[in-house]
């Protein structure tokens, strides 16, 4: 039995490093597949409208700019609002321990008991768990609301994966503006967009059971609907 209740820590602990590194492959893909599709679908509107590959390029770095910068804070808001929303609940479950300990004990032992222990077994762990308070209200944390402290990004560090993966996505479709005119450049940059945001797609699925090639194919289907819709208003308002 005590193997059983090791393999268990085990997997959550296993689960928890999963959850970890999912977080920054998720930050990643992100930040690639949203400044492939936004920086396609400008440099794709501007291209219909402006016959000059001067004015697709500065629209494209200023989308790659303001969208990294977003894109980064946002990121980082959103990571440092998450982890204060863990930290004002952990806080809770410390008060609720330090006034109801016998009803918080008893949740422990419903929620043990729920996963199929009981007997001796069950007390040792309820004992066990509830012999230190912080163990005691992470536990309570994880079982109750799901969370887990480990599985917590950095703010810092998840706005800079998105930032950058940002920044360099949105760097593909702007590229072949660099070095032809907008008739040209539009074609290349379609196909070497197209062809990336599938790689990206495809690549998703890193951290997720969905099939590869759909992912891909997803990914893909976005980044054209958007590049579609912005050029053809490029052409219809570019053209009057």
């Amino acid at each position: 039995m005590a193997f059983t209740v090791r393999k268990r820590e085990y997997d959550h602990h296993t689960e928890e490093i999963h959850a970890a590194g999912g977080s920054w492959v998720r930050d990643l893909m992100l930040g690639l597949n949203d400044g492939l599709v936004a920086s396609f679908a400008v440099t794709s509107g501007i291209a219909g409208a402006f016959t000059s590959s001067h004015i697709v390029t500065m629209a494209g770095l200023a989308e790659m700019l303001g969208g990294t910068v977003s894109m980064g804070l946002a990121a980082f808001i959103s990571a440092r609002s998450e982890f204060e929303f863990h930290q004002s609940e952990i806080a809770r479950e410390r008060d609720e321990i330090e006034k109801w300990p016998e009803r918080e004990r008893d949740e422990i032992r419903t929620i043990y008991r729920g996963k199929g222990f009981s007997g001796e077994l069950l007390d040792r762990i309820v004992g066990h768990i509830t012999a230190d308070r912080e163990r005691w209200a992470n536990v309570m944390m994880r079982e109750e609301l799901g969370f887990a402290s480990e599985a917590f990004e950095s703010p810092t560090r998840s706005a800079l994966t998105v930032g950058v993966s940002y920044l360099v996505g949105a760097a593909v479709p702007v590229a072949p503006y660099l070095f032809t005119e907008p008739a040209r450049g539009i074609l290349a940059s379609a196909i070497v967009t197209i062809l990336v945001l599938f790689a990206v797609g495809a690549a998703k699925t890193v951290i997720t059971s969905r099939s590869w090639w759909r992912s891909g194919l997803e990914s893909m289907l976005s980044g054209v609907v958007a590049a579609s819709i912005t050029y053809a208003a490029g052409r219809l308002f570019g053209a009057r």
